[in-house]
C-alpha cells in the first residue's frame, strides 16, 4: 500500500517536473544562448522557476558563483607560478576576474532595482573577462594555462546577460506599445 502511494505520489510530481523543464527550454530558446539549459542546469532551483525574471535571477547567481570560483582557482595558480613566465599574466588574469566579480555585483543591484538594461550593462562586462584573461597570456606569447577557466566565465555570464535582456525587451516594448 505505502508503495503505491509513492508510485502515486512521484506520477503526480512527473508532469510538472516536465512542465518546468519545458519552461526553461522555451526560455532558453528565446534567449538564443545555445548554452542556457546547461547552464541553468548546474542550478536546481531552475526546474521550479515560474518566471523569467526567475531564470535571469538565477542565472545571475550562477554567473557570479562561477566568477567567484574563477577568481580562486587563478589566484591559486597564481601563487604557485610564482617565479614562471606565467605570473604576471595570471595576475592581470587576477584582477580581471576581480572586475568581473565586481561587474556582476553592480549588475545584481540593478537587476534587483528593475534596471534590466543596467544589470545587462554590468553583466555584458563580466562576459568579456575571460578575453581579457586569455589576451594576457596571447600578449606574451604564451599558451594559456586558464582557458576552459575563461571560456565557462564567457558562456556563463552571456546566459545571464541573455535571459536579462529578454527582461529589458520586454519592459521596453511595453514602453514602445504605450507611446
Amino acid at each position: 500500500m505505502a508503495v503505491v502511494a509513492l508510485l502515486a505520489a512521484a506520477a503526480a510530481s512527473l508532469p510538472a517536473a516536465v512542465a518546468d523543464a519545458n519552461f526553461v527550454a522555451e526560455t532558453c530558446r528565446s534567449s538564443d544562448n545555445p548554452q542556457c539549459v546547461a547552464v541553468l542546469s548546474t542550478d536546481p532551483r531552475s526546474v521550479n522557476a515560474t518566471t523569467v525574471h526567475e531564470l535571469a535571477s538565477i542565472g545571475l547567481d550562477i554567473a557570479t558563483a562561477n566568477a567567484r570560483k574563477s577568481f580562486d582557482f587563478i589566484s591559486d595558480e597564481a601563487s604557485k607560478r610564482f617565479a614562471s613566465d606565467y605570473r604576471d599574466p595570471l595576475n592581470e588574469c587576477v584582477s580581471w576576474y576581480n572586475s568581473g566579480i565586481d561587474d556582476l555585483s553592480k549588475a545584481r543591484k540593478s537587476f534587483d532595482a528593475g534596471s534590466y538594461n543596467g544589470a545587462g550593462e554590468h553583466t555584458s562586462l563580466a562576459e568579456d573577462v575571460g578575453d581579457h584573461c586569455e589576451q594576457a597570456f596571447t600578449d606574451r606569447h604564451l599558451k594559456s594555462v586558464v582557458s576552459d577557466v575563461d571560456k565557462r566565465m564567457k558562456e556563463w555570464s552571456s546566459v545571464a546577460s541573455d535571459l536579462i535582456d529578454l527582461l529589458w525587451t520586454v519592459k521596453k516594448s511595453r514602453r514602445l506599445l504605450r507611446a
